[in-house]
C-alpha cells in the first residue's frame, strides 16, 4: 500500500502551497520510480517522501499494479491548471508534450533551473516561456546572457526560429556594407542606457556573460532591473558560470529581474563549489561563498587550504533537484540509439619514436608534474603526439589516427551521410581539415571562427550539400549548435571531460535526428589514450578522480596509471 497524503509543502522550494507526502514499506521498484520524479525531497526522520502537487499525477502513472491511499486536502488535486496560459499565446513552432509541460512550469515559478538533458530543446522552452510572460504579465524586455560567446548567434536565429520578435544582440551595429556585427562594450552599454529613457518593442536582448566584467555595465542592468524595464532573463550554459570571486560572476549576480530561468544541459554535480553562483542567482543560497565552500568542502593539504574532499553532499543534490527541471533524452523521446565504436590504431614507427622521447621527458619530470596544481596539462604533448606528430617535429609528420579517419570519413560520404569531427586543439583540427580538403566537401568550426561566419557554416552544413565534413574543436563547435545532418560523430581525441563528450555528441543526437548515430573515438593501442578511456569512459571514474582535467583524489595514482 501506497499512501499519499496532501498538506501544506515543508521542504518543497517550489511556489506551491501544498505537497503530496508519499510512505510506503520499503520497495526498491518505488524508490526508482520516485527518484524518476522532478522536485521530489526525502526527510529521513520521516521516512516520507515530499513531492510537488504538479507532479503527483506522473508519479501515479508510474504506479500501476499498486495500491493507491489518497488523504488529506483532495480538493487542490481537481484545480484546473490550463489558466496558466494566458489567452492569445500561440506556439509557432509544434512543442513535444515535456515542452508544454515546461511552459506551465515557467508560468507558475519564477526562478528554476532548466536542466534537460542535451537536445531537448531548452532554447525552445525558454523562449516560449519568455513570449507567454510578456502576453500575461506584460514584460518589456527578457535579457539573454550566454555562458559561451559564441551562442550569441545562434540565440539570434532562434528567436527568429521559435517567435515573432525580433532580437537585439547588444552592441550589434552594421558596417559600411551592411554587414552585421558586435561592437565594443561601450556599445553595449550605450544600448542598455537608451533602454532607460526609450521605449522599443524589441523583446529579447542578448549578450555574454562577459559583458558583466565591466562594471557600468553590471549597474546598468541591475538599475534596468530594478526599475522593471529587464523583468525576466534566460542565463544559457550557466555550467561555464562558476567561479564567484571573479569580476564576472560578480557583476552577473546583481541581475535580479522578477523572473529568472538558468539552464544547461550539462550534469552539474561534479563538483559542489560550480553550484554556488547558480543557487545563488536563483534566490535559493543566502551565505557568502567561504560559508558555502567550508560547508560542502574538506580542506587540507598545504596551509590547509587545499580541497581534498567533499562533504554534505546529499544536502547539496537535494536542495539542486528540488528547484531543477531535469528530463532524459531517453524518457521523454523515441530517438535512433546511439553506437559506440573504440577504433584502435598502431602508431607508425616514426610515431612511435616520438611519443617515447615525449614520455620518457615527462618521466623525467614526474615530481614535479605531480606537485603540480594542473598535472593533466603537463601531458597535452604526449596526448597530442598520438594524433599528429608534425605538432612536436617538423621533421616527422605522421599519424595513424589521420589514415584511419580517412578511410571511415570516406566510407561515410560514399553511403550519402555526413559526418562531425572533433578534437582538443585548433592544431589537431588545421591538419584535418587539411587532410580532408581535396577529396571531401569540408567545412571548420574553431575557437578563431568569427560569430556570424559560424552560424553560415552551420546553415551550410545542415541544409546543403556543399557541406558533407564539419571538423571542429570540441570547445568552439561542441555546445550550443544543432548538427543533426551528420549521422556519424569522430573523436580525434577524447576530453577529459565525459560531460564534455556527451554534449559534443549531442550536437547530433537531439530533436530532428532521424537515423541511428556512430561515435567513433579514435585511440592509439598501448598510449595514453587508450588509459584516457579505461578511466574515464569505461569506469566511470571521472567524479572521483578527474574533474574538468583537475585532478582531486589520488592524484600521484592517477598520474601513474596514465604512464604505465
Amino acid at each position: 500500500m501506497i499512501n499519499i497524503e496532501i498538506k501544506e509543502k515543508e521542504q518543497n522550494r517550489l511556489d506551491e502551497q501544498y505537497s503530496a507526502f508519499v510512505s510506503f514499506e520499503y520497495d526498491p521498484a518505488i524508490v526508482n520510480i520516485i527518484k524518476s520524479i522532478n522536485f521530489r525531497f526525502y526527510n529521513p526522520n520521516t521516512t516520507c517522501w515530499e513531492l510537488p502537487i504538479s507532479q503527483l499525477e506522473t508519479f501515479i502513472n508510474k504506479l500501476p499494479g499498486y495500491d493507491i491511499k489518497l488523504s488529506g486536502n483532495l480538493e487542490i488535486l481537481n484545480e484546473d491548471t490550463t489558466d496558466l496560459i494566458p489567452e492569445g499565446f500561440k506556439y509557432k513552432t509544434k512543442p513535444y508534450s515535456h515542452q508544454e509541460v515546461a511552459l506551465k512550469y515557467g508560468l507558475k515559478y519564477d526562478k528554476w533551473f532548466l536542466g534537460d538533458e542535451q537536445g531537448l530543446g531548452k532554447t525552445k522552452q525558454s523562449l516560449d516561456i519568455a513570449i507567454a510572460r510578456k502576453i500575461k504579465y506584460g514584460y518589456k524586455h527578457c535579457l539573454i546572457i550566454c555562458g559561451v560567446n559564441t551562442l550569441k548567434w545562434n540565440w539570434r536565429n532562434e528567436i527568429i526560429t521559435h517567435t515573432d520578435e525580433a532580437p537585439w544582440i547588444l552592441g550589434q551595429k552594421r558596417t559600411r556594407n551592411n554587414k552585421l556585427v558586435i561592437g565594443s562594450t561601450k556599445d553595449k552599454i550605450n544600448d542598455l542606457k537608451w533602454l532607460l529613457d526609450n521605449e522599443t518593442s524589441t523583446y529579447f536582448l542578448i549578450t555574454n556573460v562577459e559583458s558583466f566584467r565591466d562594471e557600468t555595465f553590471a549597474n546598468t542592468v541591475a538599475e534596468l532591473c530594478r526599475k522593471k524595464i529587464i523583468n525576466m532573463c534566460i542565463a544559457d550554459e550557466m555550467h561555464k558560470m562558476k567561479n564567484p570571486t571573479s569580476q564576472q560572476s560578480k557583476g552577473f549576480l546583481k541581475c535580479l529581474p522578477e523572473c529568472r530561468i538558468g539552464m544547461t544541459g550539462t550534469p552539474l554535480m561534479n563538483n559542489p563549489l560550480d553550484l554556488y553562483v547558480i543557487l545563488k542567482w536563483l534566490g535559493y543560497e543566502t551565505h557568502a561563498f567561504y560559508s558555502f565552500k567550508k560547508h560542502y568542502c574538506v580542506m587540507g593539504g598545504y596551509g590547509g587550504y587545499e580541497i581534498i574532499g567533499y562533504q554534505n553532499m546529499p544536502e547539496l543534490t537535494s536542495k539542486m533537484q528540488s528547484i531543477m527541471l531535469r528530463r532524459l533524452k531517453k524518457d521523454v523521446l523515441d530517438l535512433p540509439e546511439k553506437i559506440y565504436v573504440s577504433e584502435y590504431v598502431d602508431m607508425t614507427p616514426k610515431q612511435a619514436v616520438i611519443y617515447k622521447e615525449v614520455e620518457s621527458a615527462i618521466k623525467c619530470d614526474i615530481d614535479l608534474i605531480k606537485s603540480d596544481n594542473n598535472p593533466l596539462s603537463k601531458l597535452i604533448r604526449l596526448r597530442q603526439a598520438t594524433g599528429y606528430t608534425g605538432i612536436l617535429s617538423s621533421e616527422i609528420q605522421e599519424s595513424a589516427k589521420l589514415d584511419r579517419l580517412v578511410d571511415i570519413v570516406e566510407e561515410t560520404i560514399s553511403n550519402g551521410q555526413k559526418c562531425l569531427v572533433f578534437s582538443n586543439w585548433t592544431q589537431m583540427t588545421d591538419e584535418i581539415f587539411k587532410r580532408l580538403w581535396d577529396n571531401f566537401d569540408v567545412l571548420q568550426i574553431t575557437g578563431e571562427t568569427p560569430d556570424s561566419i559560424r552560424q553560415e557554416i552551420v546553415d551550410t552544413f545542415q541544409n546543403t550539400d556543399k557541406c558533407n565534413v564539419l571538423v571542429g574543436t570540441i570547445g568552439a563547435m561542441g555546445t550550443g549548435l544543432t548538427l543533426t545532418a551528420a549521422t556519424v560523430v569522430i573523436f580525434v581525441d577524447e576530453p577529459w571531460n565525459k560531460a564534455l563528450f556527451d554534449q559534443a555528441v549531442d550536437r547530433v543526437h537531439r530533436i530532428g535526428t532521424k537515423s541511428n548515430i556512430t561515435i567513433y573515438s579514435l585511440m592509439c593501442k598501448d598510449t595514453i589514450d587508450e588509459r584516457i578511456h579505461d578511466i574515464i569512459y569505461k569506469k566511470g571514474a571521472m567524479s572521483d578522480a578527474i574533474i574538468d582535467g583537475k585532478i582531486l583524489n589520488n592524484k600521484g595514482m592517477v598520474i601513474d596509471y596514465l604512464l604505465s
